[in-house]
């Protein structure tokens, strides 16, 4: 009877900036599930039953955790475009918005926590670093008494400043599809730094409906020459055959681009590929992984047999996380293409 009248959670952070960074990475919708367990929250929103994007929020990016487990599941809906704002009342935990025209010209979408406009994402990273010189934080207590009961978040402007209290509404959760990844099933396995995978999706063409995703394995029979071929060229094709590679090929209106990434140590952590993988996706998809992967530092990329994608995302180690832990990881999933005939 006494766990009762104790809160189902209630989480503490001298610096919310963190927890901001992750839920910006899946804020493609205004709304999001929120699961508390005691390893954390895990933070999920979809896109139109296509798309689903998770953020993994481990308890140790908390200064306290304390979660006391009620007779049902530790699960909500909330306003994820609220929550983004309220951490950042004070100015302290949002993106950039110094050229906020520029970015809203480039997409008219609405991130949530962003307002009315864009963000200027590409400027993120320098506006951070740009303001570690201050220190200037936002401390977080955040409480939930439990279904039917508000989540209320304190909020304080460093140790001295002031405080604000939000309440935000908390709602029965939509049924998720939320697709599981079978790992015996997996096709492809690649590790590799998340700026390969981001500056490759900013070079693809605006004008591309679909981005297909290819993988030779290693050891494969060198493919006959091609005629005219140059020597670098033929260079390109024995070395990817010895090795395999990792290609990513998107259509314009201008033709096609195509990025290759060999299974070298100085690009890939990690290539595990039986046999030849080629799948088709969503290029509005990728759009919405590419603004996950800023301030990012690896990626995951997994592919079942189905074509079933799987990426997940490592932030980089907080202040108080320690080494060999992690300050939370972003999920996307989302099902191939049909091949066109």
């Amino acid at each position: 009877m006494a766990n009762q009248d104790l809160p189902v959670l209630v989480a503490e952070t001298n610096d919310v900036r963190p927890f901001a960074r992750l839920l910006r990475g899946i804020g493609l919708k205004q709304n999001a599930v929120m699961e508390i367990s005691e390893a954390g929250f895990a933070v999920t929103v979809e896109e139109v039953r296509t798309l689903c994007a998770i953020a993994w929020i481990p308890t140790n990016l908390f200064t306290s955790f304390t979660f006391n487990q009620p007779s049902i599941p530790a699960t909500f809906e909330f306003s994820l475009d609220s929550l983004l704002q309220c951490l950042n009342i004070f100015g302290n935990a949002g993106p950039t918005s110094s050229n906020m025209a520029t970015s809203a010209a480039k997409s008219k979408r609405r991130w949530a926590g962003e307002g009315e406009v864009g963000v200027d994402e590409e400027n993120e990273e320098y506006q951070v670093n740009a303001r570690k010189g201050k220190e200037k934080r936002t401390g977080m207590r955040m409480e939930w008494r439990g279904q039917g009961h508000d989540l209320n978040v304190l909020l304080s402007d460093d140790s001295r400043g002031p405080t604000t209290t939000c309440e935000l509404r908390t709602l029965e959760p939509e049924e998720l599809m939320n697709a599981q990844f079978d790992p015996d099933d997996m096709a492809l396995y690649v590790i590799m730094k998340s700026e390969w995978l981001r500056d490759a999706l900013f070079d693809l063409p605006p004008s591309c409906t679909r981005i297909t995703l290819l993988a030779h394995p290693p050891k494969e029979p060198i493919p006959p020459k091609e005629p005219n071929a140059t020597i670098s060229s033929v260079g390109r094709r024995e070395r990817r055959a010895e090795v395999g590679q990792f290609t990513i090929l998107a259509e314009g209106d201008f033709g096609m681009t195509e990025l290759d990434y060999p299974n070298d140590k100085e690009v890939m952590d990690k290539f595990d590929c039986a046999e030849k993988v080629k799948f088709s996706y969503n290029s509005s998809h990728f759009a919405l992984l590419h603004r996950a992967l800023h301030q990012s530092l690896k990626i995951c990329l997994q592919i079942e047999k189905s074509g079933f994608l799987c990426v997940q995302i490592m932030m980089p180690l907080s202040e108080n996380v320690e080494i060999g832990g992690h300050s939370g990881i972003l999920e996307f999933k989302m099902h191939a293409l049909e091949e066109d005939d």
